[in-house]
């Protein structure tokens, strides 16, 4: 069986337009640094799909999903259902890396013209955008004098 050393998503489009219960998207899977597989959801809640071209490699890479650590949960009707935890799988290992893209995108977006932070006091989700305030160092600076210790995070350092 193959050893599976690394493994990302390249090429990833989101369909955001397409995108109801799950994102849609295509992209190609990569195996320690070699194309392996097509994948794509089509945002309609259900699994993704991924057509390998070796099978062996499929296997390998359903086995390296689940032997990582579950994916833990913070979503409060799972932690009501006793669902603390997802076992990692193939399916759910793509989709949180297409998450983690796609919130990728959407904070460079966000970041290009504007400062963005995110306070301890805000609810998830939220966080100020400051459009006529951008992003520099000295900026920065004023930001975290002004919040202090309520100050999670300025986005835009994500970046730099």
């Amino acid at each position: 069986m193959t050893d599976i050393k690394t493994a990302e998503l390249k090429g990833v489009k989101i369909a955001s337009n397409m995108s109801e219960e799950t994102i849609a998207f295509t992209g190609a899977l990569w195996i320690n640094g070699k194309p392996a597989a097509s994948v794509k959801n089509d945002g309609q809640g259900g699994a993704n799909f991924m057509w390998f071209d070796d099978k062996e490699l499929e296997k390998a890479f359903d086995a390296y999903c689940e032997s990582l650590p579950p994916e833990p949960q913070t979503d409060e009707w799972a932690i009501e259902k006793g669902l603390d935890a997802l076992s990692m799988n193939s399916d759910l290992w793509i989709s949180l890396e297409v998450g983690k893209i796609d919130e990728a995108r959407f904070w460079k977006r966000k970041c290009s013209k504007t400062m963005c932070i995110i306070l301890k006091s805000h609810t998830e989700g939220n966080f100020i955008q400051y459009k006529a305030w951008p992003y520099s160092p000295d900026a920065a600076k004023e930001v975290r004098e002004k919040y202090g210790d309520d100050l999670l995070e300025i986005v835009n350092e994500r970046f730099l």
